[in-house]
């Protein structure tokens, strides 16, 4: 019917209209808005006013994503484009549109194909003197009943379903439920979350099935598994850190050897197929963290509960065991099903003070042989990675603390450290180890790949280093990460290496999910998997549950059914990767809300930022938030060198490049639209320190 369909709208040639195909074609109105919304998204037809026609060669199809700046772009396929003026106040996240490329490679939009997100969060609002709804996409118009609105008073939030018009001009709306008032406690970070398809909300048949889970670990349930009770087994986490996914042991061997336990909690004993944890699982595919909130992939009676690895207690595991030569590499390995009883749980500061200040803090001191035994382990294993090509970035991710309100109280660079990066090459070492053995086999999983960057877009950035005074060569190719690697440490020990560094990320391909094995470029591995956290993550899920086949039902396995599961990880693997981009934007645009609320405190204030980047806008970063300033918003000392492209301080002659240091005057800042307003005075006096929020 659907290639019917589309022959007749080819014939046409421009008269089709949705009447005529409902005269023409004796089916319903909803399967036939169905089978046209599938010939648009196939790239097959495109609807122009009431009008359908074949989608002309010259037109793509992109999807609308939205930075954490706040600025629109859309993909198509994997290619990020930028796109024109033109459209820009029409379109939200996730619409599907068409367009084509002008003359500087932005996408003019010509038209809306396809508005999947279907509910949204929205305000109640006073406005003009009457009641009205404004939904967190505040550039669309949305039409709610009288008599629901009626009930509603100014201050509410509310989640609606939407249905847009043909022409995408407005969206009727239809009320889901009243979530909460605008002055609740965390109303931010629950009206963030529900925008990105996250939530806490539980079905009544869902909280009857969570109610059954054991809270503890019976004996039947031990048969079959290798037993570490013995072990004085530790965890190593944030000081409140609540679902412990992973613990660790290790020992030397007379040979040089080490042999490392990595335990993983064995959620998928627990979460079955058929379960409804499990889909409400694969919906979500991601714990989702927004400053002081948790919105759970599994709920917290199995996530701080019977899976956690808590202290004291036994639990079902999963466990990775490495023998580990003296050159990092993986000499032998085995994978079982086990039983372990952590002996205790440590946190990243108590770890960091033994290794950097060589103060051992009380309760630590039984372990310390262990501790010394797991950072030879990672030691090595982390010169292995670093021989092999993996790409050191700068840390960007801030370390929030907060007042009892939910305010916040200070902020921190979260910076490499020994515990922390002995966890991380701990576990790389397990994924590395678990995709190596699917792979081999050739059984399907969900591997963790990351693609070769754009030769273009990385010698675009040493341009720009170049331009900001740096000596880099441009590249030849990008096949291995030697080269970026080298560069990488050259920079290194420059005061601007962080801006480079988070610059070089973004001009990289985005890490997703996938049933081909890419490779991991910025880890330097041929294979590579999330295994180490099912407890917040779907993908590590979906690992342990071909593992569960693997070692349960290996003689089961054949061509079919091997294909079915390929099939089936492929969709999920999609689909988590659009969650974890989905997960990404929430958390910065919480983060980035919260500092600006504090930032309200301080207008009129001045401040010290970075320059990040200098193209059309100005881009600083300041107080752990990045934002773009207009070159009209530029003090009086500042003048522009035609030549160089750059503006620079007249009495300094400091150019503004990538790292400048900037003083900064805040004019207004505003969490509701997440915005600030800057104006850029001059360039700081070293010997006079300003104020930084973020420490």
């Amino acid at each position: 019917m659907k290639d019917k369909i589309y022959e007749t709208i080819k014939v046409m040639s421009g008269k089709t209209t949705f009447k005529t195909l409902t005269k023409k074609f004796d089916i319903g109105t909803e399967e036939l808005q169905k089978m046209l919304l599938e010939l648009k998204l196939d790239g097959k037809i495109i609807q122009l006013g009431n009008k359908y026609i074949i989608f002309p060669k010259d037109l793509m199809l992109g999807t609308i994503a939205v930075s954490t700046s706040g600025k629109k772009y859309l993909y198509h396929g994997k290619e990020k484009v930028y796109i024109a003026s033109n459209f820009l106040n029409e379109v939200i996240l996730h619409d599907v549109v068409s367009f084509r490329l002008n003359d500087n490679n932005e996408a003019v939009i010509v038209s809306i194909v396809d508005r999947p997100l279907g509910v949204m969060t929205c305000e109640v609002m006073e406005i003009d003197g009457k009641k009205k709804i404004v939904p967190y996409h505040n550039e669309i118009q949305i039409v709610l009943s009288n008599d629901i609105l009626d009930n509603l008073y100014v201050g509410d939030i509310i989640s609606v379903k939407i249905t847009p018009n043909e022409l995408f001009e407005y969206n009727d709306a239809e009320f889901i439920k009243k979530i909460g008032r605008i002055d609740d406690p965390n109303h931010d970070e629950l009206v963030i979350a529900m925008n990105y398809e996250f939530d806490n909300d539980y079905s009544a048949e869902y909280e009857e099935e969570v109610s059954k889970y054991p809270t503890e670990v019976y004996p039947e349930e031990l048969n079959g598994r290798s037993d570490y009770r013995y072990q004085d087994v530790v965890t190593i986490d944030g000081i409140n850190t609540k679902d412990m996914d992973d613990a660790v042991y290790a020992e030397r061997l007379e040979n040089g050897i080490i042999r490392l336990y990595v335990h993983i909690a064995d959620v998928s004993h627990y979460v079955k197929k058929d379960s409804l944890v499990f889909q409400r699982a694969c919906e979500k595919t991601t714990s989702l963290y927004l400053n002081n909130s948790v919105f759970h992939m599994l709920h917290p009676v199995l996530s701080k509960g019977i899976c956690s690895l808590n202290p004291n207690v036994d639990r079902l595991t999963k466990t990775v065991i490495m023998d580990i030569d003296e050159d990092g590499n993986i000499v032998d390995f085995d994978i079982v099903k086990s039983v372990i009883n952590s002996k205790k749980k440590m946190n990243y500061d108590d770890v960091d003070e033994i290794f950097l200040n060589n103060n051992v803090p009380a309760g630590y001191e039984n372990y310390l042989p262990l501790l010394l035994t797991l950072n030879d382990a990672t030691e090595r294993l982390e010169n292995r990675y670093t021989q092999n090509g993996k790409i050191t970035f700068a840390s960007n991710e801030n370390n929030i603390t907060y007042n009892s309100d939910g305010s916040i109280d200070n902020i921190t660079v979260i910076n490499d450290s020994p515990g922390r990066k002995l966890i991380e090459n701990l576990m790389i070492g397990a994924n590395e180890t678990l995709a190596n053995w699917f792979y081999n086999m050739g059984i399907p999983t969900v591997y963790r790949v990351h693609e070769l960057p754009d030769l273009n877009k990385i010698n675009i950035l040493i341009d720009k280093l170049n331009q900001s005074g740096f000596k880099v060569k441009r590249l030849n190719n990008v096949d291995n990460t030697k080269s970026i690697q080298i560069m990488l440490d050259k920079l290194r020990n420059h005061e601007e290496f962080g801006v480079i560094s988070q610059l070089l990320v973004m001009s990289m391909q985005r890490a997703g999910y996938s049933t081909e094995n890419y490779g991991h470029y910025a880890l330097g591995l041929d294979a590579y998997l999330h295994f180490t956290s099912p407890i917040r993550r779907l993908a590590d899920l979906l690992v342990h549950m071909m593992c569960d086949i693997v070692i349960d039902d290996y003689d089961k396995l054949n061509d079919k059914y091997l294909d079915e599961i390929y099939k089936e990880l492929s969709e999920l693997a999609k689909h988590a990767s659009r969650m974890q981009r989905q997960a990404d934007m929430a958390e910065i645009e919480a983060e980035q809300r919260l500092i600006i609320k504090k930032l309200e405190k301080h207008i009129g204030e001045e401040f010290e930022a970075t320059v990040c980047e200098t193209d059309e806008k100005i881009r600083v970063k300041f107080s752990g938030i990045d934002t773009y300033i207009d070159k009209r918003s530029l003090g009086e000392d500042f003048q522009y060198d035609g030549k160089k492209k750059l503006y620079y301080d007249k009495y300094s002659g400091k150019y503004l490049t990538m790292g400048t240091k900037v003083l900064i005057n805040l004019i207004d800042a505003n969490s509701a639209n997440k915005s600030v307003k800057l104006y850029i005075s001059g360039i700081p006096n070293q010997n006079i320190k300003k104020k930084v929020l973020i420490s």
